[in-house]
């Protein structure tokens, strides 16, 4: 799938192999005021919950992203331990948030560079919280195949060793994520040089497999030091993922970077433009989705279904400025088996659903269409997902 706009349709169309556990991979809005960096949660198909790289935390401004924005969104997905942690690098937008993980809550693993020169303030205290919360510490290589449960290939593809004491943001873990048939690939703050090209130069001598992967998680937030055109071909992704904070001094993401990007026909997703949002996969398809209360702030018009994900209960909301007149309105929602779960009529412009089936039950947990229409015939339709 190619287009935001072909996510209702494919997701009706899909086959019985749709009722596989997803994968979702969140990248959550790391921006408040000038802090940038990465964040992002992945939700693996047999239930397990890693967080790679939390933000950043600084005092000038006051901000805390692991406290701000993770934590809020590992309390509605109800998650209250961590199966494993991966810091790329010791940066403190990429370690700073980690901390507040780790004073939070139980975490199984933490993947680490291992960086052993000077480090950071935020990499030490990243490390001192890290050891008094009693998590397991690894060091990620090259050539490791990271357990994140059945259903899963998690690849290590850099660094490998030594690293370079020069440049930090080479020294970032990259992760090469299946399932099923498709890859999201995450890459830290790796440039091009010493760090692309390293990757790349181990694909042609046969050390690793192959890089390509559907979902591209841009190097350095978009900056003109990374994404080359012959990473780009290597790589060959359908959509592009940009952690970035809106109010960046850096002018990420950059010009350059962008027109690669559009230049091969690839999606571009931005926490910048989008705020919060997670694409999840069935091991075949691609659907996207943002959190309208995630941290966008975005505009929307017509339909929309919140909070997603939904752990205990979802409400539909729709507005006139989508060209939906005054009711009565049909609300239907749908698996993506394509089989209709709710379908009644609504006299108000909105809808709490806790999940129930006319069978008694509860609907299972995965990803859902909703579709409202008006008396007029205008429809609108939106995806969410349900979690437990």
């Amino acid at each position: 799938m190619s287009s935001r706009n072909a996510l209702v349709l494919t997701a009706l169309a899909l086959a019985a192999a749709t009722r596989a556990d997803p994968l979702t991979v969140f990248f959550v809005d790391p921006g408040f005021d000038q802090y940038s960096g990465d964040a992002m949660l992945v939700c693996t198909p047999s239930g397990g919950h890693y967080v790679v790289d939390g933000g950043d935390r600084g005092s000038a401004p006051p901000w805390d992203c692991g406290e701000a924005r993770l934590l809020p969104l590992l309390d509605s997905l109800e998650v209250t331990s961590l199966d494993g942690i991966v810091a790329t690098h010791p940066h403190s937008d990429h370690v700073g948030g980690l901390v507040a993980l780790l004073e939070a809550m139980p975490v199984g693993t933490v993947w680490d560079s291992g960086w052993p020169y000077a480090p950071t303030p935020a990499y030490e205290d990243f490390l001192d919280a890290m050891e008094a919360s009693g998590a397991s510490y690894v060091v990620a290589r090259r050539g490791m195949e990271l357990d994140w449960g059945p259903g899963l290939e998690v690849e290590v593809l850099h660094p490998a060793d030594p690293l370079d004491e020069s440049e930090m943001n080479n020294a970032s873990i990259v992760l090469r994520i299946t399932h099923g048939q498709v890859s999201f690939l995450l890459t830290g703050d790796i440039y091009t040089e010493g760090g692309e090209d390293a990757i790349l130069e181990a694909v042609g001598s046969g050390i690793i497999d192959t890089v390509q992967s559907d979902v591209l998680k841009v190097a350095h937030h978009g900056s003109s030091t990374s994404t080359s055109t012959a990473w780009l071909a290597a790589v060959d992704p359908e959509w592009a993922a940009i952690e970035v904070g809106a109010g960046n001094p850096y002018g990420h993401p950059h010009d350059e970077v962008i027109a690669r990007l559009l230049g091969r026909g690839i999606d571009i997703f931005r926490t910048d433009l989008d705020g919060t949002f997670y694409i999840s996969t069935d091991g075949q398809e691609l659907f996207y989705n943002s959190l309208p209360d995630g941290g966008g702030g975005q505009e929307w018009e017509g339909l929309r279904a919140y909070p997603s994900p939904a752990s205990s209960h979802v409400t539909f909301e729709w507005n006139s400025a989508g060209g939906i007149q005054p009711g009565p309105f049909c609300l239907a929602v749908y698996n993506l088996l394509g089989e209709m779960v709710l379908d009644l009529e609504v006299t108000g412009n909105s809808y709490e659903w806790d999940f129930s089936l006319e069978s008694g039950s509860l609907a299972s947990p995965g990803l859902y269409v909703a579709v409202v229409e008006s008396s007029d015939g205008v429809r609108h339709t939106e995806c969410f997902a349900i979690v437990r």
